[in-house]
């Protein structure tokens, strides 16, 4: 290892070697120190080999012309400045091997500034590759998370349709039910009959087949405040609770029960008017009423 730089900075510094981003003093510095340390050697060939793969891999991503002058700029003044000391260098040795600055028998040594030109040259193009290929791989991740937020939705929508689809197949369904407790070879049919001045009408079906009760009005009143209307199946032997109901603004009523029944015990068919929650019996006498007979 380097005496120079320590292991860990030298470490943390292996990803902005591999993409060119050091300046000079602190490349030399990683690089003295990657030569003579065969675990950073490893790890800065497999960074690199990544940082080429993104490159060729990815797309480029469009400059805005201000962007690519900087970038243009800064890159001129780089290899300006490595110009600059290629030719000191140069001027350098050519004075140390002049025949007054040489001793005798010494040969001079000979350095071509065309080279180190050509040095710098190449670590420009290695930035310019650094920088398309970074950028094309965050291109390439906002298209990933675009994809990925596009999936998302599309599974939304999905969900959301086969929700709506289970929601209309309940919903036929019980349409399909009630057409049959309507409509059904063993369903009874009583017309129930008022004598109020309001002249509310219903009738009551009974699907005899499944113990299925549907029961339609028209035009009932609203119940005064803390009353509720309640239907009865009246048996010779019994008054049974078939629910309670209020009806809508419009006097429309419709509500479903299910309850066993033998087929000669059903008497009438009854609506009282209770208390707010029914009652245990009638407690008053029908505002509508049909005979099962």
């Amino acid at each position: 290892m380097s005496d120079g730089m320590t292991h860990e900075v030298a470490s943390e510094a292996l990803e902005a070697l591999a993409l060119d981003a050091l300046d000079a003093s602190e490349r030399e510095g990683v690089i003295a120190h990657v030569a003579g340390c065969a675990e950073c050697q490893r790890e800065l060939a497999v960074l690199e080999s990544t940082v080429s793969e993104i490159a060729l891999a990815a797309t480029p991503l469009p400059m805005v012309p201000e962007r690519r002058d900087r970038i243009r700029a800064r890159l001129l003044a780089r290899a300006g400045a490595d110009r600059a000391m290629a030719e000191r260098a140069f001027a350098d040795v050519r004075a140390e091997s002049s025949p007054s600055a040489r001793p005798s028998g010494v040969v001079p040594l000979r350095q071509s500034p065309r080279r180190m030109n050509a040095s710098a040259w190449m670590a420009m193009a290695a930035g310019l590759v650094a920088i398309v290929g970074m950028g094309g791989f965050l291109m390439m991740s906002r298209e990933r998370d675009a994809m990925r937020a596009s999936l998302q939705a599309v599974q939304a929508e999905r969900g959301a349709r086969v929700a709506a689809m289970d929601s209309l197949r309940t919903t036929l369904e019980e349409k399909d039910r009630m057409i049959a407790n309507l409509t059904g070879a063993q369903v009874a049919v009583m017309t129930l009959a008022s004598q109020s001045p309001t002249s509310p009408t219903g009738r009551m079906f009974w699907d005899q087949a499944h113990d299925a009760w549907t029961f339609v009005a028209h035009q009932v009143p609203m119940p005064k405040s803390g009353r509720t209307y309640q239907l009865w199946l009246v048996t010779p032997t019994a008054k049974i609770n078939a629910g309670t109901f209020m009806p809508k603004s419009n006097g429309e009523v419709m509500m479903q029960a299910t309850y066993a029944l033998a087929k000669d015990s059903l008497a009438a068919v009854a609506v009282t008017d209770e208390p707010m929650g029914g009652s245990p019996q009638p407690t008053t006498a029908p505002m509508m009423v049909a005979s099962a007979r």
